[in-house]
Formats: structure tokens, sequence, C-alpha cells
């Protein structure tokens, strides 16, 4: 099957400048082809989420740094904790309820947190971090 990423170029890319790895939703299943069932606060009932823990994705970037400037394809952009996302759960979504997630589904990449566990993760600045159609995670020096 091709996926959203390979289809129309959209890539995640972790890094900077020529220390970047770009990864594709294909890419990341292989990684770490994890599932994550949780509820979402944009969303109804609980989801099934297929794709990658964080620090599986920045361990297989060689990516060490305290913070992250996550930015999406909109624009919007956040300074992440790194230590405190990946105590949390912090996991990048490829596929949602079995399918490659799109652009209008908030694809093809997005950081969720498992919410459903962990209802004290309902707080404004992880919600904030968890960034839909992320392109870019960058550290912050």
């Amino acid at each position: 099957m091709l996926l959203v990423s390979q289809a129309f170029g959209y890539d995640l890319v972790i890094g900077r400048d020529a220390h970047s790895v770009r990864y594709t939703q294909t890419d990341l299943l292989a990684l770490d082809d994890t599932i994550l069932e949780t509820e979402t606060p944009w969303t109804d009932g609980l989801l099934q989420f297929e794709g990658a823990h964080l620090a599986t994705v920045l361990d297989d970037a060689d990516i060490r740094a305290e913070q992250l400037l996550a930015s999406a394809l909109n624009g919007y952009s956040v300074v992440i904790s790194v230590a405190t996302a990946i105590e949390e759960g912090a996991f990048i979504a490829v596929q949602m309820d079995g399918r490659p997630m799109r652009v209008r589904d908030k694809g093809p990449f997005w950081l969720v947190f498992p919410w459903s566990d962990k209802p004290e993760l309902l707080n404004r600045e992880v919600r904030s971090w968890s960034i839909w159609q992320l392109q870019r995670l960058e550290p912050v020096e």
C-alpha cells in the first residue's frame, strides 16, 4: 500500500540542516510499529493509532536535546520538553484506525499522548504539544 507521505511528499524532518533525517509514514512504522489506543480532546471516541514512540524516533535520528521546536504544515510551532514528552508517552501517529493519516485527518504525522490512560495530560501545555500535521522536529539550543 502506498502511504500518503510517499504519494504527496510529506515527510517528517527531524534535526537541523545537514544533520537532519527525513521519515515517511512507512519509515516510522518500520522503526516501531506500535499501537496506542486513546481518546483525544479533538476527536470522538476511542481511536487506535499506529506509529512510533518519540523516544524511538529521536534515538534513530541520533537527536540528543532537552527541547524540540515542533512545526506543523500550517505554520504552527511549539517548543516541547523532550524529557517530559517521552516520560508521558509521546507518540508519533501515522495511522488512525488502520488507515494512513492524511492532511485532512490531522496527518500525515500527529504527536499524540495516552490521554485515556493518563487524564492528567489533558492540560494546556501537553495539549499544545500535540501538534497535528507535524512537519519538523528541531533541537533547540
